[in-house]
Parts: C-alpha cells; sequence; structure tokens
C-alpha cells in the first residue's frame, strides 16, 4: 500500500471513530437560536402550510419558542405506547405532535385565507399585527388573557394569628 493510499485509509478510520464517539456521548445539540418577535399566538387560527397535513386549519393549543414549534388542535396525531404502573395495564395514547412554526401560515380575519403577518403600531401606541394580505388589524385571542396554571387562592393556610405576631415579647430591659 502506497503512503498517499494509507494516510487516506487512517483519515477515513478516525472521520468514522468521531462519528461513532459523537454518537455515544451525550453531544449538547445546539437549538435554533429563538427569535424576539412571535406573531403566532397562542389560540390563533391557523392553516398548515406544509406537510402531511397541508391545508387542513386549526387553533394553537401551545407554542414552544425554544423549539419554534406549536401545537395545533387536533393535528399531527401520533400515537404513543404507555407502560403500564402498579395495577393500571399499559395503553396506547394519541396526542398532537408538534409542527414547525413556519409550516403554519395564520388565517386572515377578513378574506379566510393563510396571510402573512407584519407588525405595526397604532397611533395611540399600541402594538398589533396586521394581515399582508387585507390589511386588517388582527386581534390577539381571547384565551391569551387566561393563565394556563390559575394563582393559589388566599395562598398557604396561616397559622399565627395577626394579634398574636403583633404582640411585644420582650422589653428593653430584657435585652441589656
Amino acid at each position: 500500500m502506497s503512503e498517499a493510499a494509507a494516510q487516506a485509509s487512517n483519515q477515513l478510520r478516525r472521520s468514522i471513530a468521531k462519528k461513532f464517539a459523537a454518537h455515544r456521548s451525550n453531544a449538547y445539540i445546539d437549538l435554533p437560536k429563538p427569535f424576539n418577535i412571535w406573531k403566532i399566538v397562542r389560540g390563533d387560527k391557523v392553516q398548515v402550510i406544509s406537510g402531511s397535513e397541508k391545508g387542513k386549519v386549526a387553533t394553537i393549543t401551545r407554542v414552544d419558542r425554544k423549539k419554534q414549534r406549536v401545537f395545533c388542535e387536533g393535528l399531527n396525531l401520533v400515537k404513543k405506547h404507555v407502560k403500564g404502573q402498579g395495577q393500571q395495564p399499559g395503553q396506547i395514547i394519541t396526542k398532537e405532535a408538534p409542527i414547525h412554526v413556519s409550516n403554519v401560515a395564520l388565517i386572515d380575519p377578513v378574506e379566510n385565507v393563510p396571510t402573512r403577518v407584519k407588525m405595526a403600531f397604532l397611533q395611540d401606541g399600541t402594538k398589533v399585527r396586521i394581515a399582508k394580505k387585507s390589511g386588517a388589524i388582527i386581534p390577539k385571542p381571547e384565551i391569551l388573557r387566561q393563565r394556563r396554571l390559575p394563582h393559589p387562592i388566599g395562598g398557604p393556610a396561616k397559622d399565627t394569628a395577626p394579634d398574636v405576631a403583633l404582640a411585644k415579647t420582650t422589653t428593653a430591659d430584657e435585652d441589656a
């Protein structure tokens, strides 16, 4: 074997070893850089513009901003096998899988077709979303005003009465 062929063989061996080493280790996978302005939010009506669910219209139920994905109500359903625990048997459940945000388009409220969105400021200074097809303002969904997890009512139980807590327990003579 010539020297050039031996070098090529060694280089190939090293590159294969690197691939397998990276596969075995828990190598850090870079997530896409999140963008600051999200034009699609929870509760919006969107149409899928590419993929197996192309053309279907649904409502956004959840947004994963780190991974740039959205969950649409009743779309992109997958089956998940769940292992049984104790007396509960295993089962197969159907759940929604995420769709990349670039594969959905917001529905224009006037023309009822998918549209791109631009952000603008009104005269009073409020920031709004505007449909590029019709120029109509797209309002934020009402569901955004609701919290996903409600605030606890009343907070934790208080075990000390206010009059007992405010009672004077020491005097200046005892401190000295």
